[in-house]
């Protein structure tokens, strides 16, 4: 039962947006036309999920800055989803005098959270039917590899337990990469072998738990031309990236969340690693929604115009556009589609 529809009001730049969802979903647009703030409602609908929907409005600064121009123009903020079933979860968040943010029911009846408040179905359903949704709903995060500093989570060294899911940070990798290489092996071997395109001295990762703390991993690899291993602080910034992604798109379907959402994943990535990426999420839309943003007219170039969302800022409002493959038509005979986009011929450049 995947998400196709989702509706929010009254979030950051977005007013209010009806956005109809397709398999692939590529934003594109200026810094801070509200890109980012869509990317951010997928971490809010989780937060609300588990009743913590206070803790995420305090560690952003207070739910005055996630109303849209705050209180005195916006009273709440509300979310939509509508699954492919027909079925539709609503999710209603007001602020309170202390600058948290409350479900509708935790403000009427004074409720402390811990459950799911006001993700529900709107019709009574089974009990098994709505575990099935809320096991969904825990599956869907935002995505973000850009830390590769040495302390790093994606550097850090991992619980072999922590294997279920790949985490929003990638601070679990060598993990789930040591459970998809003793469990999956097909799947290992593709995310491996399409590593090696771009980093071809790579042979393979090394994934044993350590000696000394069998519960822990670290992930290694060997290098074609040495006997030796060497470990994730020897791996490029670039390279440690598209492993990650690699690892997210191409895990098995029956695992893969069937919603995707990843931010500027082309960061420190080369042409060639952008090509694959763009495969990589093709390869994922099969069985999975993706919504990615990007700053890169590259990777929009492997996309066919109804993938691309343009997003402008108009009258201070995240407006969300969905480009026509007819209207580009005559023109990406002679252009491409990364090209019409730094032509400004659809918008998504600065104003």
């Amino acid at each position: 039962m995947p998400l196709e529809r989702i509706k929010i009001e009254g979030f950051r730049s977005i007013r209010a947006l009806d956005f109809d969802l397709k398999p692939i979903n590529v934003l594109i647009g200026a810094n801070g036309v509200g890109k980012t703030n869509f990317l951010d409602v997928f971490p809010l609908i989780h937060a609300v999920r588990l009743g913590r929907e206070s803790r995420y409005a305090a560690t952003r600064g207070g739910a005055e800055r996630l109303l849209h121009f705050g209180s005195m123009e916006t009273a709440g903020i509300g979310i939509e989803l509508s699954l492919s079933d027909g079925l539709r979860y609503v999710a209603s968040l007001l602020p309170d005098e202390e600058d948290r943010l409350f479900t509708l029911e935790e403000l009427v009846e004074g409720q402390d959270g811990g459950q799911l408040d006001l993700l529900f179905p709107i019709q009574e359903e089974e009990e098994s039917v709505e575990a099935d949704i809320t096991r969904r709903l825990a599956k869907w995060r935002r995505y973000q590899f850009h830390d590769t500093s040495p302390r790093s989570p994606l550097r850090r060294t991992s619980e072999v337990a922590d294997a279920r899911r790949l985490r929003p940070d990638g601070g679990n990798l060598a993990s789930f990469l040591y459970r998809l290489k003793t469990r999956q092996r097909s799947a290992y071997r593709r995310i491996r072998d399409v590593v090696r395109i771009v980093a071809p001295y790579l042979v393979d990762f090394v994934l044993e738990p350590d000696e000394d703390n069998p519960d822990m991993i670290r992930l290694e690899w060997r290098h074609a031309r040495s006997d030796s291993f060497f470990d994730v602080a020897s791996l490029s910034d670039g390279t440690l990236r598209f492993v990650a992604l690699a690892a997210l798109l191409y895990q098995p379907a029956a695992s893969r969340p069937d919603i995707i959402v990843i931010d500027e994943p082309e960061l420190g990535l080369h042409p060639v690693a952008i090509g694959l990426l763009a495969e990589a999420v093709q390869a994922a839309s099969h069985d999975s929604k993706v919504i990615l943003a990007t700053q890169s007219p590259i990777l929009v170039d492997y996309f066919e115009p109804e993938d691309v969302v343009v997003v402008d800022l108009v009258e201070g409002a995240s407006e969300f556009k969905r480009l026509d493959n007819a209207e580009l038509k005559e023109w990406l005979k002679d252009y491409s589609l990364g090209e019409l986009w730094e032509k400004n011929h659809f918008g998504g450049r600065p104003a």
